[in-house]
């Protein structure tokens, strides 16, 4: 029994310096391993939550964006709208103008070409008349010739003269 005693005290010895050991091996692994890592994932938590923080914010502002862009591009379809109605309307009001200005030149040309035909009239009954008088003229000295060669002519003379 005594060498059992003797045994068990060494056990307990040894036991003892296994369990300062395993101490002493923990605190080192805990200093040099564990604390280093404990850091390392408290710093990697703290960026992670950053993270979903930070794609939280950039979910929210490419929501903002999208409605941005949806309330842009709706500002550019009513600008275009308005500007082809007033390039339609300016088109029209072009084409009127082109209308009442092509219809004011037929009309001035209709009047020229009225009074182009009118002074053609007026000088052809001018030329008309100077060759019926012309005319007339030689047919009356003929006349008057026949008259005072018949005798008649200073009746004829006095006639007029009256008139």
């Amino acid at each position: 029994m005594e060498e059992l005693i003797t045994t068990f005290h060494i056990d307990w010895k040894l036991m003892l310096a296994q369990l300062v050991n395993f101490g002493l091996v923990f605190l080192a692994i805990y200093f040099i391993a564990a604390k280093p890592l404990s850091k390392l994932i408290k710093e990697r938590n703290e960026e992670i939550t950053t993270g979903l923080e930070k794609a939280k914010l950039a979910e929210a502002e490419i929501a903002n964006a999208n409605v941005k862009k949806e309330e842009i591009i709706k500002g550019a379809k009513d600008d275009a709208k308005k500007v082809l109605a007033s390039s339609q309307a300016d088109g029209k009001e072009i084409i009127r103008e082109a209308k009442e200005k092509a219809t004011e030149e037929k009309e001035e040309i209709i009047k020229q070409a009225k009074l182009d035909a009118e002074k053609a009239k007026q000088n052809a009954e001018e030329a008309v008349r100077k060759e019926a008088s012309g005319l007339v003229v030689d047919g009356v000295r003929k006349v008057v010739e026949g008259y005072v060669a018949s005798g008649k002519g200073e009746d004829i003379i006095k006639a007029m003269l009256q008139k």
